[in-house]
C-alpha cells in the first residue's frame, strides 16, 4: 500500500466542510480519510481520461504500440 506522505491544502466553504464532516461521520471515518477516499475514487475512476490525454500527446501510435 502506498504511504500517504503528501499534503494538499484546500479552502472550502463552511457548508461543504459540514457536509463532508457529516458524510465522514456516517462512514465512521476521519474527515481526512473520507476526503482521501472521495478524491481517489474520482481521480482513479477517471484515469481513462488521463490515458486518453497521454495518447493524444503521443499520437495514435504511443511508445507501447511500437514504431510509427
Amino acid at each position: 500500500m502506498e504511504k500517504n506522505g503528501e499534503e494538499i491544502k484546500v479552502r472550502v466553504p463552511e457548508s461543504l466542510l459540514l457536509a463532508l464532516s457529516r458524510l465522514a461521520n456516517l462512514e465512521d471515518r476521519a474527515l481526512s480519510e473520507y476526503c482521501r477516499t472521495v478524491l481517489s475514487l474520482h481521480a482513479f475512476g477517471h484515469s481513462h481520461r488521463l490515458d486518453q490525454a497521454a495518447d493524444a500527446r503521443e499520437g495514435t501510435n504511443g511508445p507501447s504500440q511500437g514504431p510509427r
